[in-house]
C-alpha cells in the first residue's frame, strides 16, 4: 500500500484560496474517485499531490516523501496532455527518455505499454493520426511506461465516446488491481463501477472522504447529497 498523507495544505493565489486546507491521511490501494463539481478543485488537487504545484503551507507527503521530491515515483496523465509530432511508439519513448532510462531497457518497456493500453498495431503510426480514444489510451501508456507505483488521472474519459469510454475503463480497471490510482471523474456511473474510495470536493474544500459504497449509499455532507441527486452546486 502507499501513504498519502496531507497536513493543512494549501494553494493560494495573492489573497484567494483556491484550495485547502487539507488534512488527509490514506493507506490505499485500487482506484481513488476525485468527484465534485466543476471548479471544485479537482484538478488543482491532482497537481497539488503530484507536486506539480507546492502547497503554500502545511505539506504533502508520500510514504513520508514530500511530493515535489519524489515525482518519479508516479505517472501522471493530464486531461489535455502534449503530443509530440512522431510516432506512437516515439511519444511513449519520451517520457523513459526523460526520465533517464537507458536505450537497453527502454524497448521491452515501451512494448509492454502498448501492449497494455491495446495499441500494439498502431506503434509505428504517426499520433497525429489516432482517434479521440486511442490518443487518450496513448497518454495513459505514456504514464505507465515508467512503471509508476501511483498513477495520477485528470478527467480520463473527457469526450470519449461509449465504445472508447469501455476500452479505457477495461485499461484502467486492470492497472488499479496492481497499481493505486487517483482518478479525477464526473460519470457517477461509472465511479460507482470502478472505485473503492472518494474523496468530494467543492469550492477547493474537500467535503468528504470515504469508501465509495458509503459515499453512495450515505453520503455526510450536504453538498455530496445535492451533488449525488443532480443538483446545481
Amino acid at each position: 500500500m502507499t501513504q498519502l498523507s496531507l497536513d493543512q495544505a494549501k494553494v493560494t493565489s495573492g489573497t484567494e484560496t483556491l484550495l485547502g486546507p487539507i488534512t488527509l491521511d490514506l493507506n490505499f490501494a485500487g482506484i481513488t474517485a476525485i468527484l465534485g463539481p466543476n471548479g471544485a478543485g479537482k484538478s488543482l488537487f491532482l497537481a497539488l499531490i503530484h507536486g506539480t504545484i507546492a502547497s503554500d503551507k502545511g505539506t504533502v507527503l508520500w510514504s513520508g516523501e514530500t511530493a515535489t521530491t519524489n515525482r518519479a515515483s508516479r505517472g501522471y496523465m493530464l486531461q489535455n496532455s502534449v503530443i509530440l509530432r512522431r510516432t506512437v511508439r516515439a511519444n511513449i519513448d519520451f517520457a523513459l527518455q526523460s526520465r533517464g532510462f537507458k536505450n537497453r531497457e527502454r524497448g521491452v518497456k515501451i512494448d509492454a505499454a502498448l501492449e497494455q493500453a491495446q495499441l500494439t498495431d498502431r506503434a509505428d503510426a504517426p499520433a497525429a493520426s489516432l482517434s479521440g480514444g486511442e490518443l487518450r489510451r496513448m497518454n495513459l501508456a505514456r504514464a505507465l511506461v515508467t512503471s509508476p507505483k501511483v498513477l495520477l488521472l485528470d478527467e480520463p474519459f473527457a469526450g470519449l465516446d461509449p465504445a472508447a469510454s469501455t476500452a479505457m475503463e477495461t485499461i484502467i480497471t486492470e492497472v488499479g488491481k496492481s497499481t493505486a490510482i487517483f482518478m479525477a471523474h464526473h460519470d457517477l456511473v461509472q465511479t460507482r463501477r470502478m472505485s473503492s474510495y472518494v474523496l468530494f470536493f467543492t469550492n477547493g474544500q474537500l467535503r468528504e472522504n470515504a469508501f465509495a459504497s458509503a459515499f453512495f449509499s450515505e453520503p455526510q455532507s450536504n453538498e455530496a447529497q445535492q451533488f449525488l441527486q443532480g443538483q446545481l452546486l
